[in-house]
């Protein structure tokens, strides 16, 4: 299978979600770069270095920062700074489309672990092995909006009562109307028929969270571009806050109502997301260690025959009777059992993280007791290996993964911003949540590539 640009792909041959999930468009991020020859070193930049960071809730909300003493009561969110603690792009929503999946559908919140660092070249533009590792916080949110006000004062705002989809809330939408924005039917019921079960379709009884927009299934329900011919598949689920950019308002989270700059485009139902829009921090279900690096060449990995299991991309400690896997303080084999969130400080660890364990080899797995074969939840990636499948379906089960960047060309400083592609491929630790890991196929690999613009400033 080919993968797309600006998409996020993950999870081994069982995942669940029908990928790729589109990966936000107007992220901004700044590097100090020392120059030598058309050689150019690569390190982090910090928040004060870099700008463009703003108060999230509090007295001083959507106000510029440069620490937390600045943001009384909320948070100084650092959102163009590549060093240790500041975000990498925008909230990413991971919706799944799947028929009746929406309840597994997340938000991640990224953010950098250690300073960035890499090379880049002046003459070609290229970027090598920029190392961003990231601490990936995972809010398992569901659908935030099954209901949602059209027109009036607050466009966009989450309107849904206390019984769920296709209940109002009393007072909400002043000026407007109270819609259902969980889904539509399929045919052969008629186009735009709102359901919010299968139950709501008398015709087709398949009620999806998608409409096609545009083509000849133009408003009936779909779960991806290929439902609807000659156009597209947009997605009612809304699984982090969105910015409304009509009104420049969070709608959902707690920072309902504040006011918002979108920090993408309106890519899709999931977009425009903003860090002035935080998900509900109840559903955190924890920080998923990645190692990230971007490279504008190209990069492949090749999965490994493993004694217990074959096509591994990225192995983990586990039970291979059960498919279950180890939870360890530090996430190394010999550390103590634990059951804390992942990644996250966890008092039966003396404050370390409660991690699963990585391995390369069963070898690598003996002291964690119980959990001593080394493979991920399924082998392959990102497709079913079978061309009939209702999700994700492909003719091959993946043994490599490629992806190749573009770099952006001979930079001067002070010159214009020129185009550029950024690809990595990575692991993906389980969240230890069943309904996550068991949607995504974690843990297992994902691989995207980014596009945007380079450019050198003085």
């Amino acid at each position: 299978m080919s993968l797309n640009c600006g998409a996020l792909y993950f999870g081994g041959a069982g995942v669940g979600v029908p990928l790729p999930s589109t990966v936000p468009d107007q992220g901004m991020s700044f590097s100090t770069a020392t120059c030598n020859g058309t050689t150019i070193t690569l390190s982090g930049a910090s928040p004060a270095e870099a700008g463009g960071n703003r108060c999230a809730g509090g007295s001083n909300h959507h106000n510029a920062c440069t620490t937390a003493a600045d943001c009384p009561g909320g948070t100084c969110k650092f959102l163009q700074c590549t060093n240790a603690g500041c975000l990498f792009g925008p909230p990413l929503p991971i919706p799944n489309r799947s028929h009746q999946g929406a309840a597994t559908s997340s938000c991640v919140i990224n953010t950098i672990t250690s300073n960035a660092a890499g090379t880049a070249d002046c003459a070609t533009g290229s970027t090598t092995a920029l190392n961003v590792p990231l601490s990936s916080s995972t809010f398992l949110d569901a659908d935030l909006m099954p209901m949602r006000c059209s027109g009036g004062s607050t466009p966009g705002a989450n309107c849904t009562g206390s019984g769920g989809c296709g209940t109002v809330l009393a007072g909400s939408c002043p000026g407007g109307t109270c819609v259902n924005d969980t889904g539509r039917c399929r045919a052969p019921d008629a186009p735009g028929r709102a359901c919010c079960s299968d139950a709501d379709c008398p015709s087709s009884a398949s009620c999806e969270t998608g409409a096609c927009v545009g083509g000849a299934n133009a408003n009936l329900g779909c779960i991806t571009n290929a439902d609807c011919p000659s156009g597209t598949c947009r997605t009612f689920i809304q699984s982090c806050p969105i910015c409304d950019p009509t009104s420049n308002k969070c709608n959902a989270g707690p920072n309902d109502g504040l006011a918002c700059t979108p920090g993408n485009s309106p890519l899709g139902g999931e977009y425009p997301t903003s860090h002035d829009c935080p998900p509900p921090p109840a559903n955190n279900l924890g920080a998923l260690p990645i190692a990230f690096v971007l490279d504008s060449g190209t990069v492949s990995r090749t999965a490994a025959n493993l004694p217990d299991q074959v096509n591994v991309f990225c192995g983990f400690c586990k039970n291979k009777n059960l498919n279950t896997f180890a939870r360890r303080c530090n996430g190394l084999a010999s550390g103590a059992v634990c059951s804390c969130s992942v990644g996250v400080p966890c008092l039966q660890c003396g404050g370390a993280p409660c991690l699963p364990v990585p391995c390369t080899s069963n070898a690598s797995c003996t002291g964690a007791t119980g959990f001593t074969s080394c493979g991920q939840r399924t082998s392959g990636a990102f497709c079913s290996g079978d061309t009939t499948s209702a999700v994700n379906p492909c003719g091959d089960l993946a043994r490599t993964i490629v992806e190749t960047g573009a770099p952006a060309g001979a930079l001067t400083t002070g010159g214009p911003a020129k185009p550029a592609k950024l690809v990595s491929i990575f692991c993906i630790p389980l969240t230890f949540s069943s309904l996550v890991d068991s949607a995504a196929d974690l843990p297992g690999p994902g691989a995207v590539a980014i596009t945007g613009v380079t450019q050198a400033l003085p």
